[in-house]
């Protein structure tokens, strides 16, 4: 099950502070984007309580009647964590650390045999769940196909110092470097640019 960005509704995106890329949703995979709700050790997490939690959910895609109870939210929070020590390490060339990989396999969603007569056989599915738990299966079935899938060397990090976010590089040569060429790369140019003048001038 991919959920890539194109599958994700932009319409009530927020405002993001300008330290971090324009678009929250720039990594085109949820489980990506999930880990981007909080980057940079410094940086202000958007998922500070439950409500914001709600509030991210429905911009991606998973609206939920409510905000989870303070449970709930925690193992979403531990989740993300898992997740973000998994992709660190993968994004750097390294190998992830089991623990890790093995708390994530225990959190795979669920699946579902049903008929299907036309083709005469089974297909998967979820089963059906409560909003806030399809949504983690949706977060953790999508990393546990990048993480088992061929293409594990896009898994990437921007390198900006002041954004760090991951992103599924699906450029045709595996060469992207930024999260946002239009946002990190272009604040790189310019940075360069200013440093190459004060240095002539």
């Amino acid at each position: 099950m991919v959920t890539a960005v194109s599958q994700i509704d932009h319409a009530s995106v927020i405002p993001l502070p300008v330290r971090v890329p324009k678009s929250e949703f720039v990594a085109g995979r949820l489980s990506l984007a999930f880990c981007n709700t909080v980057a940079l050790p410094d940086a202000a997490d958007r998922l500070e309580d439950a409500a914001a939690f709600a509030a991210w959910s429905a911009r991606a895609g998973f609206p939920l009647p409510e905000p989870p109870d303070a449970a709930a939210f925690a193992e979403m929070l531990a989740l993300r964590a898992t997740l973000r020590t998994i992709f660190a390490a993968l994004a750097t060339g390294l190998a992830p650390d089991q623990a890790a990989l093995d708390r994530l396999a225990a959190l795979a969603p669920p699946v579902r045999l049903i008929w299907n007569d036309r083709e005469n056989r089974a297909e998967t599915g979820l089963a059906e769940h409560h909003p806030l738990l399809r949504l983690a299966h949706a977060i953790v079935g999508d990393a546990i196909e990048l993480v088992s899938g061929p293409d594990v060397q896009r898994i990437k990090q921007c390198p900006a110092h002041d954004c760090r976010w991951f992103f599924f590089d699906t450029s045709k040569n595996g060469k992207r470097r930024w999260c946002a060429m239009a946002d990190c790369g272009v604040k790189a140019k310019v940075n360069r640019y200013r440093g190459r003048h004060m240095v002539l001038s």
